[in-house]
């Protein structure tokens, strides 16, 4: 399929950056990485609904037989902003054009451009007064990279999603080897112990994870959500003091424990029964100085030197970390640096299981686009893709998690939440594998979500391979989604319409749905439970007979485009299609 990927930092959740996250994914660590980018979306989550979604109006079409898509990535050799191709727009929602490979592309005004593991629009991304031809802040390396999905509409290329980065598939790999608690600054190198290699430091503005610091909030990370976490998605941080002086109270050292007469507590311990099916924590490594993995409990059992749920846990000394930033230059005399949005960390920090705060991170995910149309507008055979696809990572073995798309009302900006992961989605029925620690319910109860790898090779992994969805479940896909893990909220049983089945029985309402809108805050700020993430991978239509005119991208069902998302946004224009 044609496919929006960016194949480079980062296809992040969740957290983290797009291609990266396959890199992330294919690390040592076997953990996701957070899929498709990650945008900075309310802390407070929306009500829920089925269907209907905002209208999209037909769409107007320009010249419809010469409309062909386009997926460029390059380096930009120039960019500018230009209010000129949109009169009587704000300067603020102004677009421009962009250059990349040889080829002039206009970017619509009103565009959203997702940066690593931040959103922003044009003008903000590309200040030409604060960033003169795209470069950083003085001192720092100019290059910079585009990734462009849009139609060719005409003689003319116009954007319709836009990534930029400083290079989106760069990534390392290493292990600690010391921490600069004075500064934030986490030094990497090739074995534990070994040398000081390379040098990171959080892109944290608002010290979300750390110290609050950034040499470019543009690409800072993604702090509503854990972009910088551990290989089971709990947030992960670098201690404010040097705990061997002063323990920093948001990252404490007891949420890295010490193994205790060479054991850390597993899942026996955690009243696990039955075992996953890749059988009991093992002990930690011979000599650990920390335990590799070990599993919390809950904050209403946990003593009080016991790791904190609601807290981060600190990098330390030894771990072996996977990371994604932006290099700059350091000052005079002083070696280059990563500014970070990316961290991850291989240790398997778990949550008591069925209870909150839990974590989630995300790693590869897709939305077809849903163009239902066997023959593409210009009149060419099509095989369109009205599926999903998505990992994730969970700090909670045994509860289901539930996908939502964000429909965002292009008026008031309001967000309310359609649940896309019933029985017919997902072929699921969550019953006690779901809430072997809750309340007993019957195995019907709601059916559908996604359970965890429990009886697979990865207890706490995420996993959706929906070929094909229910008609009309995943009509105009949105800019965002959410994974929110069922022991906070329920889906919509008793708002599902009349007739839309999606394989749940609409009488049945033993479980009224949870107002999700109250996630209580955990880890400095961020809301548990769930992870919100901009989709990275629109899988548009393909041309069915190879050598046929190319087939335009369908971004007219896409109603975030068309319609806009609320106060200060606006549709494209020009529109390309």
């Amino acid at each position: 399929m044609a496919t929006w990927t960016r194949s480079g930092s980062w296809r992040w959740t969740a957290g983290f950056a797009l291609a990266c996250a396959a890199l992330l994914v294919a690390s040592a660590t076997g953990a996701s990485a957070a899929g498709g980018g990650t945008a900075k979306p309310p802390p407070v989550a929306a009500p829920f609904k089925a269907v209907p979604h905002p209208a999209v109006p037909p769409p107007t079409f320009t010249g419809v037989l010469d409309t062909h898509q386009f997926d460029m990535t390059g380096l930009i050799a120039d960019a500018d902003v230009d209010g000129s191709i949109c009169p009587g727009i704000p300067a603020e929602r102004f677009g421009g054009h962009v250059t990349i490979n040889g080829i002039a592309i206009t970017v619509p005004c009103n565009s959203v451009v997702q940066m690593p593991a931040n959103t922003l629009k044009w003008p903000e991304a590309v200040d030409l007064l604060k960033h003169p031809a795209l470069t950083l802040k003085a001192g720092a390396y100019p290059s910079f990279e585009a990734h462009v999905v849009g139609n060719s509409v005409g003689d003319e290329h116009r954007a319709a999603l836009v990534f930029l980065s400083q290079e989106a598939v760069n990534a390392g790999v290493g292990y600690i080897t010391s921490i600069d608690y004075a500064t934030g600054r986490i030094r990497v190198g090739s074995k534990p112990g070994g040398a000081d290699k390379a040098i990171l430091e959080i892109n944290d503005p608002n010290g979300r994870f750390g110290r609050a610091q950034s040499p470019d909030d543009r690409f800072s990370v993604d702090d509503q959500n854990p972009t910088i976490h551990a290989a089971t998605g709990y947030p992960m941080c670098v201690p404010r003091t040097d705990p061997a002086a002063t323990d920093d109270a948001l990252c404490p050292q007891q949420n890295r424990p010490k193994p205790v007469n060479g054991t850390c507590r597993d899942w026996l311990q955690a009243g696990v029964n039955p075992l996953p099916a890749s059988g009991n924590l093992p002990p930690p490594t011979a000599g650990a100085v920390y335990c590799n993995h070990f599993v919390m409990n809950s904050v209403a059992a946990r003593g009080a030197t016991d790791p904190d749920p609601r807290q981060q846990a600190p990098f330390e000394v030894g771990d072996h970390v996977t990371y994604a930033g932006t290099l700059f230059k350091g000052a005079a005399g002083q070696p280059d640096f990563i500014s970070a949005h990316t961290v991850l960390a291989d240790v398997g920090i778990f949550t008591q299981p069925g209870t909150q705060p839990a974590y989630i991170a995300l790693g590869q995910f897709g939305v077809g686009s849903a163009d239902p149309s066997l023959t593409s507008v210009n009149g060419v055979r099509q095989e369109t893709a009205d599926r999903i696809f998505l990992e994730a990572e969970t700090t909670d073995i045994v509860t289901a998690v539930d996908i939502y798309l964000n429909d965002v009302d292009p008026v008031t900006g309001a967000v309310v939440s359609r649940w896309i992961t019933p029985f017919a989605m997902t072929n699921e029925i969550n019953g006690p594998l779901a809430y072997p620690f809750g309340p007993a319910v019957p195995d019907n109860f709601v059916g559908g979500g996604i359970t965890t790898q429990f009886k697979g090779a990865q207890p706490g992994r995420v996993r959706l391979r929906a070929t094909k969805a229910p008609l009309g479940l995943l009509t105009s896909p949105t800019r965002t989604l959410r994974v929110v893990q069922r022991t906070l909220c329920l889906p919509p049983l008793s708002l599902m319409p009349p007739g839309s089945d999606y394989g749940v029985n609409n009488a049945l309402e033993i479980n009224k749905p949870t107002d999700c809108t109250k996630g209580q805050p955990a880890a400095n700020g961020l809301f548990a439970g769930q992870y919100s993430a901009p989709v990275f991978d629109f899988i548009f239509a393909e041309n069915l007979i190879p050598g046929d005119n190319v087939v335009p991208a369908d971004f007219w069902d896409l109603g975030f485009l068309v319609n806009g998302e609320g106060p200060g946004t606006g549709p494209l224009v020009p529109q390309p299609w």
